[in-house]
């Protein structure tokens, strides 16, 4: 399956530090044994960036430790609901795992509802009735049994749910049992000698306790856990509010209104986000993705294929929330998600050849999967609402699309499904999988307009989970839900920034990560080499040559207008050219904008010890056009801005964007938030002038007492008010 989940950048800044500090106390101890640490390595060889596995990039294990303790979640007496969490030593109700009552041919992914004799309430909601899970877990409102992961991401997606012992646990095997107990206030979920799933055997046993009080407090406690792989914490579901990935063994003293969880394994794994600072210790910062191969066997998650955390991106309108957590990972500005491809042996050496089990089933192979987990910074995230909230056109963990989703065969999963028309009993056909990126995808994506998006369909009451990998040639019955983009530009609102001003070119890095010491093998470097040649050629495919990737490790340059800048018909922006570090010699940048919609210069020079030069482009008429800054210097990679020409200054917006004390600072934008430079901006009162800088904002000193009143130069309609800071 594919790994990537909602809310994974948190989690792996999480195991990122919690692995540090077990890298730093075991350097402690290395350094007084032997007096050294081991070298990392790291070398270019072509277009392939391979670093070695040393200097902090393996360790992500973080084994249970609540065993033989108690986790008690206390609901807050006043204010919005939420929680408060503490650690306390274990004491197993005996009465109620003795005397409790079995729920009665549970099975291995399986679910009861049960009767609670009071009414819980649980984030602010009454719940007379809860699903009880065979996967050490409860959920409220409807259950989720299904075999996928057990993830945090599922845990935060999914229906509300306590996640006790969130794993996969078999019940149906001999001598286990799962009992429910009520008296005293209490209700009491007992997952008794439970053992974790193995395909074949037994797995290792549980004893854990989920205690439920009639005033809405919980009570976890662990008795026996040996479980590899497990989430615990608590979730309203529906991706309501920020997830808290925390140790709770440390404790908090915080509130909880959202999530709160703890993911735990015993398995090595890769620290992508070391690996990731490893990169950019001799690599510009000048990709929007980071892709990890790596030679050691190393999953990128457990049964997972492949994952992709998105680590900045403030786009709206696609189901997600705008976050910007990349500068952990090295980037101060560009990097937007990092895929862990898993282990390169997975892949045929064929870039079109199926890969693995999978393939054979959905028809992928290493391009179409490359293509999938790319996707995933604008996919599939985005869906019409059911009345409960739930996204009915997606799939597994909320991240994919439904089985059931007519998704033009795109790569983040859904089908193709052919209507036979009304009345068949078997009315729906499932005809193709993995071709590409959807119209509606690419809307998504920021390629295409509203009105270039076709409608489609979904099937209600399908036989198939929607959590089902795409297949082909499936016949099944259902009732058909015709969809518009303008239902779930409803659902989600405006795609900002639209198809106008979106990028369109996107740089990858491919990385290959080796055993410590070792240097990569020239069949390695070989088969990754075709993927990354392959993949300039197929991604503007899938994409409809509506975007481009760009595989090449090149130095940076970067323009303060990228991705995109705004200008006024008629007047100048100031733009800035930079460089990561000064110039060993005067270095000639070409410009061009083949669409001719603004002036500039032919070209600029960045001088000899300098890391930043100024020019300014006139707008001419109204539209968007791109600009393309160029170097001679052919170790540098071309940078490439869409420019929007507002035809007049009421066009624009003046937002106010940040005030503390004596600072006030606004922005000049428009729909799309993009930055205008150099508008000059009316204050009341001021004698300076006041303009924009190279990123739309006016930096302004005010008294905070007093009201601010600013505008654009001649455009009364931008007209803000800052109000007096008490």
């Amino acid at each position: 399956m594919c790994g990537t989940e909602r809310g994974s950048v948190r989690e792996a800044i999480y195991l990122h530090r919690s692995s540090e500090r077990q890298r730093q106390a075991a350097l402690l101890g290395q350094r007084a044994a032997v007096g050294v640490e081991r070298a990392a390595w790291q070398k270019d060889f072509g277009e392939i960036a391979v670093l070695d596995d040393a200097g902090g990039v393996m360790a992500r294990r973080n084994p249970f430790n609540l065993e033989g303790k108690a986790l008690r979640f206390a609901p807050l007496k006043a204010g919005p609901s939420g929680y408060r969490f503490l650690v306390e030593e274990a004491r197993w109700n005996a009465a109620a795992a003795d005397e409790g009552k079995p729920l009665a041919g549970i099975e291995d992914d399986d679910s009861r509802l049960v009767d609670l004799p009071f009414e819980f309430e649980y984030y602010g909601v009454r719940h007379s009735s809860m699903f009880v899970h065979s996967d050490g877990n409860v959920s409220f409102e409807q259950p989720d049994a299904a075999s996928a992961a057990r993830s945090l991401g599922r845990l935060a997606a999914g229906p509300p749910r306590i996640g006790t012992l969130f794993s996969d646990l078999d019940p149906s095997q001999s001598g286990a049992a799962v009992r429910v107990w009520n008296g005293d206030g209490r209700v009491v979920v007992t997952w008794l000698n439970v053992p974790e799933y193995r395909d074949s055997g037994t797995g290792p046993r549980q004893d854990v306790q989920l205690e439920l009080s009639s005033d809405g407090g919980m009570l976890f406690t662990y008795q026996r856990v040996t479980a590899g792989d497990v989430v615990v914490g608590i979730s309203p579901g529906r991706l309501a509010g920020e997830a808290a990935i925390l140790s709770f063994r440390d404790g908090s003293e915080s509130e909880f209104a959202a999530t709160v969880a703890e993911r735990f394994g015993t398995t090595d794994g890769l620290d992508l986000v070391r690996a990731a600072q490893r990169f950019y210790e001799s690599h510009d910062d000048s990709y929007d993705y980071l892709v990890f191969f790596n030679t050691m066997g190393l999953a990128a998650a457990p049964g997972a294929l492949a994952t992709e955390t998105t680590v900045r991106s403030t786009r709206t309108g696609i189901g997600e929330t705008p976050i910007d957590a990349a500068g952990s990972y090295g980037s101060p500005q560009r990097l937007q998600a990092v895929l862990n491809m898993g282990p390169l042996a997975q892949y045929p050496r064929n870039p079109y050849a199926p890969v693995g089990n999978r393939g054979l089933v959905t028809g992928d192979n290493t391009m179409t999967i490359l293509g999938h987990e790319a996707g995933h910074l604008f996919l599939a995230l985005a869906s019409i609402r059911d009345p409960s909230g739930a996204r009915p056109m997606l799939g597994a963990q909320n991240a994919h699309w439904s089985f059931n989703f007519n998704s033009e065969a795109s790569l983040l999963e859904g089908n193709r499904i052919q209507d036979n028309g009304p009345g068949l009993t078997n009315r729906f056909l499932t005809v193709a999988t993995v071709e590409g990126y959807s119209p509606l995808d690419q809307y998504l994506m920021g390629l295409r307009a509203p009105q270039e998006v076709p409608p489609s369909f979904l099937v209600r009451g399908s036989p198939y989970p929607n959590a089902g990998f795409p297949r082909a040639g499936v016949v099944f019955s259902g009732q058909r839900q015709d969809i518009t983009v303008d239902d779930v530009i409803a659902a989600e609102g405006r795609r900002t920034p639209d198809d106008t001003v979106a990028q369109r070119r996107f740089r990858f890095a491919l990385i290959m990560l080796v055993p410590a010491g070792t240097e990569p093998q020239a069949d390695d470097l070989e088969k990754l080499e075709s993927y990354r040649a392959e993949f300039e050629r197929f991604f503007p495919r899938a994409a409809q040559e509506r975007a481009w990737a760009e595989c090449t490790l090149r130095n940076s340059l970067a323009l303060s207008a990228w991705p995109a800048g705004g200008v006024v018909a008629g007047d100048e922006a100031l733009l800035e050219l930079r460089a990561p570090r000064p110039a060993a010699a005067d270095t000639g940048v070409m410009l061009w904008c083949p669409q001719g919609l603004i002036e500039y210069p032919a070209a600029v020079t960045l001088p000899a010890g300098k890391s930043a030069v100024s020019f300014r482009v006139k707008g001419i008429s109204a539209g968007t056009c791109d600009l393309v800054a160029e170097s001679v210097d052919a170790r540098y990679a071309a940078v490439f801005a869409r420019i929007a020409v507002k035809g007049q200054r009421s066009d624009l917006r003046l937002l106010e964007y940040y005030s503390q004390g004596s600072l006030l600072v606004l922005r000049v934008t428009d729909a799309n938030e993009v930055g205008y430079s150099n508008v000059k901006l009316t204050v009341e009162g001021a004698e300076v002038e006041v303009r924009t800088d190279a990123a739309g904002l006016a930096w302004i000193q005010r008294d905070p007492a007093k009201d601010v009143i600013v505008e654009v130069d001649g455009a009364p309609g931008t007209r803000l008010v800052a109000k007096a800071r008490q």
